[in-house]
């Protein structure tokens, strides 16, 4: 049973010989006025765009060599590529300072000038889950739960 609240795009790029030519758009769930309504909710376009869904599949093969296009790393076992993307998951949610999570603060100097710096914020400190950027011991040493 699907959620009603579930809206669902879907993009599909039309190429003629290697080049893109167009595209063509699909609700699968939801409507496009629901679509375009949650979206602005988000603060994005209205459109439905494929640049999230990209950017996340570049930072995967960038920093998971067994997920890179032409690499010398290979694995061996589907479980050994599991291992890696739940390492790296962990390490982009707790060790990885975001840019675009970054927080303004204002503070007064010894000189008495009022000075404005960013604080750089994980993920998880942007969720309020943790206080401090973990490094990466920190990370490796945490005891988990029972039952995890």
């Amino acid at each position: 049973m699907v959620s009603p609240q579930l809206v669902y795009a879907q993009l599909k790029k039309i190429r003629v010989w290697r080049r893109p030519v167009g595209t063509e758009q699909r609700m699968l769930c939801g409507s496009r006025a629901m679509l375009t309504e949650k979206l602005h909710g988000c603060g994005l376009r209205g459109t439905i765009q494929t640049a999230f869904v990209e950017r996340i599949n570049l930072i995967l093969r960038q920093s998971v060599a067994r997920l890179a296009r032409r690499t010398w790393s290979i694995h061996v076992a589907p479980s050994e590529l599991e291992i890696s993307l739940l390492w790296f998951q962990g390490y982009y949610h707790f060790c990885r300072p975001h840019e675009s999570l970054r927080q303004e603060y204002r503070y007064v100097n010894p000189r008495g000038e009022e000075v404005v710096r960013c604080r750089s914020r994980t993920p998880m400190m942007a969720a309020g889950l943790t206080r401090h950027r973990w490094t990466v011991r920190e990370f490796l040493l945490h005891q988990l739960p029972a039952g995890c």
